[in-house]
């Protein structure tokens, strides 16, 4: 009986130090996942005075971490503390993964403000001199990174450099939610093109068209414009803040291009100016640092032409140019200055007659035959001193009349009529040609040797017309009743 009592008190006790043990160990630091070894505190900042806005503009103490693995981590539901007897002091919010989850070689602001009430990215706690803080794993008790505050100057942040290596460096200007070993340079950042009335061109995700201004940057490192401002008066340098909450949008790359819309809807997006719209009648642009003083690039501008921008040429440069109906090459907005179509290069050949004995009177009710243009473009254009030719041997045959723009502009998507008539003393739509059956005929650029589209006349049955279906495509077709100045059904 009493080896039995000393057996049962020594189970019971083997019990009680399982359980004590299993409680001991749930407490303990946990190993962690391969790619948490990775995840570190990377830069701080601890005395904010005007070096970064934040989302509220109120130059928050910030902690950045870098994801050196090689694997997506969502860090939602980590805490940071800086009081390392509580480590659960702060959760990073676990509600918006879009916002916590870090891709590999990604970089993430934590706003140490002490008012997590604001948002996923505020922590509950700021930093001070000489203390110790740390990133901690979701279990609340492992500690993943930490970093001592030290003592830093005013707007100087400590970081490692290279990211992610045990080297820490002040950095001045800091680089929150960029790389370390880049500082940017924000003096390569130029207004490289912009459009301040806009009828028929370039359209936002909305698809109103918007005045815009298009951002290049000419340097070699890449730039975060979020905190920087825009502004149409440079008395007042501070009007509209470029937001700074989704770097990913507005952050450019070497030779890359930020384009704005100076709608005064912000509302519309992070892009979408809140207070500042172009005038066509002409004033001024300027873009400022995140200090609200240094003004980074600046410009005057005079009346301007609808539909037409003006930018560097070529990007960067001091040589500004005109780009849009009349000139050279279109508006370019978010690509090379120069690199667009030529506005007469997207008008086509869309349908024509050869034989018209009862289908069409014409303007003089002789039934001639006839060339249908279709503009395929987002612009307006004047094809006047454009030319038509029914012998390649001779592409000035014919000119397109020059003198009554009020006829020969064509909106976008719309249809113009040539009278192949051979009589172009009788208007500026007439042309000095009639079509045969099986020859190529073309419509020519003004400057009378580029070739803009050409076609084949076959051999069309009377009455019937030879077009685009649909407008502007490459199926070609017989088409009867025809639709001259209308789309080709």
């Amino acid at each position: 009986m009493k080896k039995l009592l000393i057996l049962l008190l020594g189970l019971v006790f083997m019990i009680v130090s399982c359980s004590l043990d299993d409680t001991t160990d749930n407490n303990d630091p946990v190993e962690l996942p391969d790619a948490f070894n990775y995840l570190v505190i990377n830069e701080f900042l601890s005395h904010n005075d005007t070096a970064w806005p934040g989302p509220n503009d109120d130059y928050p103490d910030w902690i950045e971490l870098y994801n050196g693995s090689d694997e997506t981590i969502d860090v939602g539901g980590m805490y940071v503390s800086d009081d390392l007897s509580n480590l659960e002091l702060s959760m990073i919010g676990d509600d918006a993964p879009e916002l916590t989850t870090m891709t590999p070689g990604s970089y993430l602001v934590l706003i140490a403000d002490g008012n997590p009430e604001l948002g996923t990215l505020h922590l509950d706690l700021k930093l001070s001199d000489e203390e110790d803080f740390a990133l901690v794993y979701s279990d609340g008790s492992t500690i993943v990174d930490q970093q001592n505050s030290g003592n830093l100057p005013d707007d100087i942040s400590l970081g490692r450099v290279p990211d992610g290596t045990d080297n820490w460096e002040e950095l001045d200007p800091s680089t929150p939610g960029t790389s370390n070993s880049e500082v940017p340079d924000v003096t390569k950042l130029v207004i490289n093109e912009f459009l301040a009335s806009n009828d028929f061109g370039a359209v936002d995700e909305n698809g109103d068209h918007e005045d815009w201004i298009e951002i290049y940057n000419a340097g070699t490192t890449t730039v975060d414009l979020g905190g920087m401002y825009v502004t149409d008066d440079l008395t007042n340098l501070m009007t509209s803040m470029i937001p700074t909450n989704d770097p990913s949008i507005t952050t450019i790359a070497p030779g890359e291009y930020l384009l704005l819309w100076a709608d005064k809807e912000p509302e519309q997006g992070i892009l979408h100016l809140d207070d500042v719209k172009l005038s066509g009648g002409g004033e001024q642009i300027g873009l400022t640092d995140i200090d609200g003083v240094t003004i980074l690039d600046s410009l005057t501008y005079g009346e301007q032409i609808t539909d037409v921008s003006v930018g560097r040429m070529t990007d960067g440069s001091e040589t500004w140019a005109s780009f849009g109906a009349g000139y050279d090459t279109m508006p370019t907005p978010g690509e090379a200055n120069g690199s667009g179509n030529s506005a007469e290069t997207i008008i086509l050949i869309n349908e024509f007659m050869s034989h018209n004995d009862v289908a069409w009177p014409g303007p003089d009710n002789e039934y001639p035959d006839w060339i249908e243009l279709y503009n395929a473009s987002a612009f307006p254009v004047d094809v006047g001193g454009m030319y038509v030719t029914d012998d390649l041997d001779n592409l000035e045959l014919s000119m397109i009349g020059d003198d009554a723009p009020e006829l020969t502009t064509m909106a976008p998507g719309s249809y113009l009529v040539l009278v192949a008539n051979k009589t172009p003393e009788l208007g500026a739509l007439q042309v000095d040609l009639k079509l045969g059956d099986n020859e190529d005929f073309a419509l020519v650029s003004s400057d009378g040797s580029t070739i803009v589209d050409q076609h084949n006349t076959e051999v069309v049955p009377d009455d019937q017309s030879m077009g685009r279906i649909p407008d502007g495509s490459d199926n070609w077709q017989l088409l009867y009743p025809s639709t001259p100045g209308e789309p080709n059904e």
